[in-house]
């Protein structure tokens, strides 16, 4: 069946192909006649899937872009791993201070990520403003961040109370007014993690879908460029701040890092900008939204004249402003309000096929296996490697996560997205077994680990984040497509951020529970299987409702095995 066959579409069947919303006209009553049918149009799916025409895009614009989100990620990254070293080097001999600011800060991020899809929709129409905003309640949680922890570190009573876990030198009862600085810092925290949500739904999500203007390529391209800057600032900011607090010194490298958010959000709010005016599709789609909002006003129908008169009679016996009734609602009036309305976005996104890749990819938060604090510190806690070494195999899983995000686009011309997907997770999950091979087998009581050991530890490690970030870009641009014509496609997109800190958070109760650094394994191989249920769910669920088949077993000869295993039919 050809391409323009399958626009033709069945009113009675209504078979849709996922990836290009065309639907396929039955065959007629003819088994034989029906199976080649089903075959042909999950064939053209996948095919479909898989084109990417070259799209250039203007290579200056391009820069400025890249620029933007280098300098954001750079201070977002630069923060990431300052806070918990600070934390650790001022509040000794405890954990806590860490662990509370990262359970309550994505907890945090799990109630209102929804909040901030919501304004970047409604700024749909004022971009630029939406993200400058973004920039400022980011750059200023920062400031005052590094400005709580200046205090901790130049004032010398308050450094001393803070060791022992807060209890000062002598012990005792813990000291409130360093526990109270604490507090602060957390409280900080609520709207930079939140900023942060709105810079990346925004600049990540919403301008890079307009500025693709709907080319598979282009938009393959930028989400391509952003994921690699991400991972590069993943992996010299941790190295810069380390260089900085080994040369300068704990207190000196808070003011450094102060003054350079500071100099940084200067910078940002006018390239931001610049970014904006080069890129001529937002503007223009700001115009277009603009237009589409006075359309419907001229279209609506005016009010009948009783009912204006009936409108009129009722405001002047209420005799209030509009201000003052605005004032009268109650706060439990509008918190039932914004439930109400997060309730209903969930349902959306909920009963969209979509939904279920974002379920996937939220799942691998769950896992144990990555670089996280944790894992590092069962490095240190139950191996004889040295810094250096633990440092040089991160930076090796960093490589190959960026080898994976130029095969992303590479698979996703030949062989399209879906199928991209399903291999990027077997690309994951595979080379995981080594590592956990490595976690029960081959340690010894001296902490002394084997040749072997140590291969099977970190190429495991290192394979595995080829897939991780391959898949990332491709449930990305998934996403990003099926929401590409929603009216509320960032308050939906944004609700994949509160399930990835839903599962990130479930990942921090595994180490928990699982506190001491000997119990990481256990830790790894229950976040072990919640990777199998991701890829259970995206291969057995979403890729095979999408290509309607999980293997071309008619290639094979082997029509009627795929119909005795249940294989999905379009048509009866």
């Amino acid at each position: 069946m050809s391409v323009a066959g399958a626009r033709k579409g069945n009113e009675a069947e209504g078979t849709v192909l996922p990836s290009t919303g065309t639907e396929i006209d039955p065959p007629a009553n003819n088994p034989r006649a029906s199976d080649r049918a089903n075959h042909a149009a999950s064939e053209v799916n996948d095919l479909t899937d898989a084109p990417f025409a070259s799209s250039s895009l203007d290579k200056v614009a391009l820069v400025l872009l890249s620029v933007q989100h280098f300098s954001n990620s750079w201070i977002s990254r630069s923060s990431e791993f300052a806070f918990p070293l600070f934390f650790i080097h001022l509040y000794t001999n405890t954990l806590l201070p860490s662990s509370l600011y990262g359970f309550l800060t994505t907890a945090i991020a799990i109630v209102f990520s929804g909040s901030m899809g919501t304004l970047v929709d409604r700024f749909r129409t004022r971009k630029l403003d939406c993200v400058r905003a973004f920039i400022v309640a980011q750059k200023l949680a920062t400031m005052i961040s590094y400005g709580l922890f200046c205090l901790l570190f130049y004032v010398k009573n308050l450094q001393s109370d803070a060791k022992n876990d807060g209890r000062g030198q002598d012990g005792g009862a813990r000291n409130a007014n360093v526990w109270s600085l604490l507090a602060a810092i957390v409280i900080a925290g609520c709207p930079l993690i939140l900023s942060n949500v709105g810079v990346s739904v925004a600049v990540e999500r919403d301008w890079v879908t307009t500025i693709s203007e709907g080319s598979q390529a282009r938009l393959s391209r930028l989400n391509a460029i952003m994921r690699r800057i991400d991972l590069l600032t993943k992996l010299l900011a941790p190295l810069f701040v380390s260089l900085l607090t080994s040369t300068a010194g704990y207190p000196t490298s808070c003011v450094i890092l102060l003054g350079m958010s500071g100099a940084t959000a200067g910078f940002e709010i006018i390239w931001i900008g610049t970014v904006y005016h080069r890129f001529g599709a937002l503007k223009a789609d700001e115009d277009r939204l603009i237009g589409e909002e006075h359309e419907a006003i001229e279209l609506s129908s005016p009010a009948p004249i009783e009912a204006v008169a009936s409108e009129a009679q009722a405001a002047a016996s209420f005799r209030l402003p509009k201000e003052s009734r605005a004032r009268m609602l109650s706060s439990q009036r509008k918190l039932y309000v914004w439930a109400k309305s997060q309730a209903l976005d969930w349902r959306t996104f909920a009963i969209m096929p979509i939904f279920t890749s974002s379920i996937t990819i939220a799942l691998l938060y769950m896992s144990a296996l990555s670089f996280d604090p944790q894992f590092i510190a069962y490095l240190k806690s139950e191996t004889t490697y040295s810094d250096a070494f633990v440092a040089g195999m991160r930076s090796i899983c960093v490589f190959t996560g960026l080898m994976g995000t130029f095969y992303a686009p590479f698979s996703h011309r030949k062989i399209g997205l879906v199928r991209t997907g399903t291999w990027s997770l077997f690309i994951l999950l595979l080379p995981l077994v080594l590592t956990l091979i490595a976690l029960y087998i081959g340690a010894e009581p001296e902490k002394y680990r084997p040749a072997w050991n140590t291969a099977l530890l970190f190429s495991g490690l290192a394979i595995s984040r080829i897939g991780l970030w391959s898949f990332d870009l491709t449930q990305l641009q998934l996403v990003q497509t099926a929401l590409s014509t929603h009216p509320r496609r960032n308050s939906l997109m944004v609700l994949q951020f509160a399930m990835q800190n839903a599962f990130d958070l479930g990942h921090y109760g595994l180490t928990i529970g699982w506190s001491r650094p000997s119990e990481l394994r256990n830790a790894a191989i229950t976040s072990y299987a919640f990777l199998i249920v991701a890829t259970i769910l995206y291969i057995g669920v979403y890729a095979r409702r999408e290509r309607g088949h999980l293997i071309h077993l008619d290639r094979l000869g082997l029509e009627g095995l795929e119909h005795l295993l249940g294989g999905k039919r379009r048509h009866d």
